[in-house]
């Protein structure tokens, strides 16, 4: 089910990625020139340095991260401390000269399994220099076996610095085994696809920089 991310894994996933438009309509047409967002640090249990990889769509519009496997779980086969996974990315980003983009929406997805009398939690934060709105959290409880998706929707939308800026992402997934039996049982909760590997969709806005 869970994979890690290699170089040909990577290409062959942003091959099938689909680019949907954002839910709200951008202030102005996206720049023709190249933007570049890369990596810049990683930190947290669940989400090694070294796994990740960005891909953009052609028109400017929106981009994926593709990570490692993130996997929280209690229960037969796991450890203390595997009920938590958290991750924290930074990425350095870089628009063309004259404008200036927000993050209309990031959707996230996965996995999970919850045995009865377990639960779990989903919270996911994408933020701009100047963002300061809430995480957006999903909670779930066994028994349950399905997919899961939520979307992160800053509203208002909050634009980067007319300048190299950074984009950051706190990903945190939480299980607790509550009254199931951990003797017997696993039960978890996973950012994950149906191709195995592990992603984030996020659709932009633009709009031009005030003349200097």
């Amino acid at each position: 089910m869970f994979r890690a991310l290699t170089a040909a894994g990577a290409a062959l996933a942003f091959a099938t990625t689909a680019f949907a438009p954002g839910t709200a309509a951008a202030a102005d047409d996206p720049p023709p020139g190249r933007v570049i967002i890369e990596v810049a640090t990683v930190n947290g249990l669940g989400c090694p340095a070294g796994t990740m990889a960005v891909a953009m769509s052609g028109d400017n519009t929106a981009f994926t991260l593709m990570l490692g496997t993130m996997l929280a779980q209690v229960g037969v086969g796991s450890k203390p401390n595997d009920a938590l996974r958290q991750c924290q990315i930074r990425m350095n980003t870089r628009s063309p000269q004259g404008y200036t983009y927000a993050i209309d929406k990031a959707d996230y997805a996965g996995m999970l399994h919850l045995e009865k009398g377990a639960s779990g939690t989903v919270s996911v934060k994408n933020s701009v220099q100047g963002d300061y709105s809430a995480p957006a959290k999903r909670a779930f409880t066994g028994p349950a076996d399905e997919s899961w998706r939520i979307s992160n929707a800053p509203d208002p939308l909050v634009y980067a610095p007319c300048a190299p800026s950074a984009l950051e992402l706190s990903i945190v997934l939480r299980v607790s085994a509550g009254t199931s039996d951990t003797s017997t049982t696993t039960s978890f909760l996973a950012l994950d696809s149906a191709d195995g590997y592990a992603r984030a969709d996020f659709h932009l806005a633009w709009k031009r920089c005030p003349a200097a």
